[in-house]
């Protein structure tokens, strides 16, 4: 049942989220990251606001557009968050009362949907190959007066429903709507706060050579690089290779900015490169470098 419901999201719902790594008062979703029990969840792009229920946790898990939610306290327990324009839960439940074709080989199907604190809900069946029998599934969708909705799917087992049902429908009892937001994600992106304590990595492999960087960008404004080249690589930017340290700066607003390294070795010339952030990826030129946490800075 979890990948026919995975599926059914992801086909049936509009983006939850308009991902970000950007700052804001409210922190929008970011993908990858961890969110624990009572952590807020914030997407502008649908107005809408909650936390995660007590017991569980949440991640938007990258190339996806649905948030997932799952149970921290043991036994099996999905929830599937996503958004949608907004629509009359009359109507809606008339449809989920007839059934929803997912594909050509899935149907979901509401069993007594009901209208309640402006909250549409009903356990579902799913008819269709690879379903799993023992699990059981359960939607509930609320709209605010802002013209989005936020729906959710979940899935547990026999013994986990009634917690898994539970939880899914306090998400959307907490949640809270507001106008939604089409600000750029970038509008106001900290390039210093981002790159500060960060390893950037990039490895390019070829016929005949390779090459791996990194570089520990730290607080304090220094950095340490390690440029490992092998075969025809060697002789793309020779003189920058091994190992290497000095400082760094950077300037930019919005996606795009320019990274200054000065290096402390005599005879090294400076080197001013392009950074852009595109889909939540970060790239130094066209090439395509992964952030995370440093290891090379002093604490």
């Amino acid at each position: 049942m979890r990948n026919i419901l995975i599926l059914a999201a992801i086909l049936i719902g509009a983006s939850f989220n308009n991902p970000t790594v950007g700052q804001s008062a409210k922190k929008r979703i970011q993908p990858g990251r961890m969110y624990n029990s009572q952590d807020t969840l914030f997407s502008p792009i649908y107005g809408f606001t909650s936390q995660v229920p007590v017991g569980w946790v949440g991640t938007l898990p990258r190339e996806t557009e649905v948030f997932l939610l799952t149970t921290g306290n043991g036994g099996f327990g999905e929830i599937y968050v996503f958004g949608r324009a907004a629509v009359d839960l009359q109507q809606l439940s008339e449809l989920w009362k007839e059934g929803v074709d997912v594909t050509d080989k899935l149907r979901l199907k509401a069993i007594d949907p009901k209208i309640s604190d402006q909250i549409l809900q009903s356990e579902v069946v799913a008819d269709g190959n690879y379903v799993q029998r023992q699990s059981r599934a359960f939607a509930a969708t609320k709209c605010g007066n802002q013209g989005t909705c936020i729906t959710v799917l979940a899935v547990g087992s026999e013994e986990s429903y009634d917690n898994v049902s539970k939880a899914a429908l306090q998400l959307l009892q907490k949640g809270t709507f507001e106008r939604p937001s089409f600000e750029s994600p970038y509008e106001n992106f900290n390039w210093k706060e981002f790159l500060s304590n960060k390893l950037m990595i990039t490895y390019d492999e070829v016929l005949g050579g390779a090459r791996q960087t990194q570089i520990n960008l730290c607080e304090n404004g220094t950095f340490n690089a390690n440029v490992k080249k092998r075969g025809i690589m060697r002789n793309v930017n020779p003189e920058y290779k091994n190992r290497m340290r000095g400082s760094w700066t950077v300037e930019g607003k919005g996606p795009e900015a320019i990274l200054n390294l000065t290096f402390d070795k005599k005879g090294l010339s400076p080197l001013t490169v392009p950074l852009k952030l595109k889909d939540e990826e970060l790239f130094v030129g066209d090439e395509r470098y992964y952030a995370s946490e440093a290891t090379g800075c002093k604490k």
